[in-house]
């Protein structure tokens, strides 16, 4: 039987770990070590269940929770977001519990509806809405777009807690669950990780809701999200690594990514590598089809400019490079800049319409597109190293 895991006082975990999970939301986000549904009971006059979790794991949850309760029922289920992977367990617990109240934000209630055959009733909060359970008292924050519409989270005053739902999540199988036994630059690691593959779009709305929490000056002790550890040693960490990822605090970082079909991309890669490395920037550079998405979108949040290089493949852009830059475009980069580059063999528009796409997706051309035909030699590559001093010493 599964057992719930205290966390503080009449606050216990009853979420499931998905060990077996190596991609997140489909192809968008491979991950290294499975994720965790965040579930949270809370044990007052009234009980309360914050968020359930995927369908499939509704047994592990429903374990968990009679664990705790025996036969005592659960007064309400808070459900702060209606994706699945938190709402997907909804429908068993409440046939369980029937006389539960449920409640979600307004978007919520609309998208849960939309998603279920719903027979009960789901009561509508909105941002200072508030919930009284006896010792403890619950605050409601919408967070549309972080990154639904419906999402929100709820802070406790007596706990000193954040439920904050998709809000500093990352994927962490721990199963001591919190910060505590782990190295901060690692959890913050997986943090901008999560950020980058998951919030990144919405980075306008995620400055707009830091500042509207901050300015309730909340006393915030722990953060429980819906995936991954809970933060509490490195509660300030997350909170100013959250400020500086959606501002996309820029580093002196260059990010350049490739696909090469006879090496002739690859050397122009590389020497442009070299050009920014020995101009003093931190260079990262992927070869796009053996590189997992997470890894490159990770590193984009805090570059300056991002390269981008393909061969030609049938007259076009090479197939892992056409979806990059479509995932590019998708998460609405600001104040960064780009480079296309590439060889060719009798088709030269390729890096210009590379150029054209890094445009498209929000960034500023920082040099025309380089374009080579076939292979480079010396006297090549070592143009191509000292454009990139050149614009090293522009950014």
């Amino acid at each position: 039987m599964k057992k719930a895991k205290q966390l503080m006082d009449s606050v216990y975990w009853v979420g499931a770990r998905d060990i077996t999970n190596r991609y997140f939301h489909g192809e968008l986000y491979p991950i290294d070590e499975g994720c965790t549904y965040n579930a949270y009971l809370i044990v007052d006059d009234q009980v309360t269940l914050i968020d359930t979790v995927e369908e499939e794991f509704s047994q592990d949850c429903l374990e968990r929770i009679q664990s705790v309760l025996g036969d005592r029922p659960i007064d309400n289920i808070i459900m702060q977001h209606a994706e699945p992977d938190h709402s997907g367990g909804l429908l068993e617990i409440k046939a369980i519990y029937p006389n539960a109240k449920v409640y979600a934000s307004v978007g919520g209630v609309r998208n849960i509806k939309a998603q279920f055959p719903i027979d009960f009733e789901i009561e509508a909060l909105k941002t200072n809405d508030t919930m009284t359970t006896g010792n403890y008292h619950f605050q409601f924050v919408e967070m549309q777009m972080i990154h639904w519409p419906d999402n929100m989270l709820t802070y406790c005053p007596e706990l000193k807690t954040v439920f904050s739902n998709d809000a500093f999540g990352q994927h962490i199988v721990n199963y001591q669950l919190t910060d505590e036994n782990l190295d901060r630059s690692f959890c913050l690691d997986k943090a901008k990780e999560y950020f980058a593959n998951i919030v990144l779009p919405y980075t306008a709305q995620v400055n707009a809701k830091l500042n509207f929490i901050n300015n309730l000056h909340l006393e915030i002790e722990t953060i429980m999200p819906a995936h991954g550890i809970i933060w509490k040693q490195y509660v300030p960490d997350i909170l100013t690594a959250y400020e500086d990822f959606a501002h996309l605090k820029p580093s002196n970082k260059v990010v350049i990514v490739y696909q090469s079909v006879w090496k002739h991309t690859q050397q122009m890669a590389e020497a442009l590598a070299e050009g920014f490395g020995d101009a003093g920037m931190d260079v990262k550079i992927y070869p796009l089809a053996d590189t997992k998405s997470t890894i490159i979108f990770k590193e984009i949040v805090d570059a300056k400019l991002i390269c981008v290089g393909s061969g030609t493949y049938n007259n076009d852009i090479s197939y892992s490079v056409g979806a990059f830059l479509t995932h590019l475009r998708a998460a609405k980069l600001k104040g960064k800049k780009g480079l296309g580059f590439g060889a060719f063999g009798w088709f030269p528009k390729v890096p210009s319409q590379i150029d054209q796409a890094l445009t498209d997706a929000g960034l500023e051309s920082v040099h025309d597109a380089i374009s080579h035909v076939f292979s480079p030699d010396t006297t090549d590559l070592e143009n191509y190293y000292n454009i990139a001093q050149e614009i090293a010493k522009e950014l």
